[in-house]
């Protein structure tokens, strides 16, 4: 054998032995696009942690309106004694500065954002995407029958704002379950009126009891919602029917203009950047929830998944060793789209006065403060925070893009 001809055989016994994930990451190190998002990306995470926390910057004291609106320089003159790269605001500020310190809060936003809606829609495509397709056992039921009870009990929960009551519903609902005759195989479940009326007057003690305490009307409101709840828990509910009302109402949710959805979330909290965080995430939440349940859908039908349900193997273990880790490759791509879609919203809200409360340096807050001075001819006020807005999105999306070709596992063949 020649040496070119072992070479070759090192290559390809190095190639077998790379793991997938391996694979991906030299596909996107060889794309000019997704190489192009990661150094944009790159710059934008390490100046937005390196100001916040070696390059100490308090809005509060920053402030001189001798130069107020002064355009760019790079070397003091006799007009303006320090240097300002992109400009001075309409309050003197230096709007470099603000703009490197405001890109931690843009980050933070979208971290949070993103991994709001992420935990919330993710969970919820995940079980309504397996339990649509695999048959519930006790064990499933009991968690989904308390997930359900959580999920109606917040009503009750914020209309007497007692927390507790929540997790009153949660654990009714588990009861519901246990206290239930278990189902032989193949039996049509029937609807067993008494279990109805004693679970529903239950859910009556138990949400308009503690209501007492706030006011008799609460009470009276707790306690309607609780009757509805208990009665709606004594149902034999299953994994389809339990599906079909998660993805309905992200349905509803996704029925809403969105920008609109989240306004009126933070007319109802208070403007805010943390709240903007929130609202954000909220509305993240059914893209999330569609994207991982259409994925499970399709893995649950896969070979490997089959053969582990046939020797076997418990839900939990299907759901979380074999399901998940293949779920991962679709959500990566949408949560690095979704953190470009987050910076938007931040600075579309911020803009509008809803995010990011002065003197809190915000991009979407900066331009919404700057831009009616661009008929004095203060450009640079408007242009900066508007081009590291451009930037940060766009890294953020190139890098969606390579993500999404680098993790097809078509291009493995």
């Amino acid at each position: 054998m020649t040496e070119k001809n072992l070479n070759d055989a090192d290559v390809i016994i190095g190639r077998k032995h790379r793991s997938l994930w391996g694979d991906a990451w030299q596909r996107l190190i060889s794309s000019n696009t997704a190489r192009l998002g990661l150094v944009i990306v790159a710059i934008f995470v390490i100046s937005a942690v390196f100001a916040h926390f070696f390059w100490e910057y308090d809005p509060r004291i920053d402030l001189d309106y001798s130069l107020k609106l002064k355009p760019p320089n790079l070397s003091p003159t006799e007009e303006i004694p320090s240097i300002h790269p992109f400009g001075t605001d309409k309050l003197g500020r230096d709007i470099f500065r603000r703009v490197v310190h405001g890109g931690w809060n843009s980050m933070r936003v979208g971290l949070v954002a993103v991994g709001i809606s992420l935990l919330i829609g993710g969970m919820l495509g995940l079980l309504a995407g397996f339990y649509e397709s695999m048959p519930v056992g006790r064990v499933g039921l009991v968690f989904l029958f308390a997930l359900v009870g959580l999920g109606l009990g917040l009503f009750p929960a914020w209309l007497a704002d007692q927390t507790f009551q929540a997790v009153l519903f949660a654990a009714l609902g588990a009861v519901s379950v246990l206290a239930e005759p278990p189902r032989k195989a193949g039996a049509i479940p029937q609807v067993n009126r008494r279990r109805v009326l004693i679970f529903a007057g239950v859910g009556l003690v138990l949400g308009g009891g503690p209501a007492l305490l706030v006011s008799p009307y609460t009470a009276i409101g707790c306690g309607l919602s609780g009757l509805i709840i208990g009665g709606i828990l004594a149902l034999p509910l299953g994994g389809v029917f339990i599906s079909s009302i998660i993805m309905r109402v992200m349905d509803i949710i996704l029925a809403f203009p969105a920008y609109l959805l989240a306004i009126a979330i933070l007319a109802f909290l208070g403007p805010g950047l943390d709240r903007a965080m929130i609202a954000i995430g909220f509305v993240g939440i059914p893209i999330y929830a569609r994207l991982v349940r259409s994925t499970v859908l399709s893995l649950t039908q896969e070979a490997y998944v089959l053969a582990s349900q046939a020797t076997g193997a418990g839900h939990a273990r299907i759901l979380f060793r074999h399901i998940l880790p293949n779920t991962l490759s679709p959500v990566i791509v949408q949560a690095t789209m979704g953190l470009a879609s987050a910076i938007i919203w931040a600075g579309a809200l911020g803009f509008l006065g809803l995010g990011a409360i002065p003197p809190e340096p915000e991009w979407g807050a900066m331009l919404g403060d700057s831009y009616r001075f661009l008929t004095s001819g203060a450009w640079w006020a408007v242009l900066f925070p508007g081009l590291a807005i451009m930037l940060s999105v766009l890294g953020f999306n190139l890098l969606g893009d390579g993500l999404r070709d680098a993790l097809d596992p078509r291009l493995t063949r």
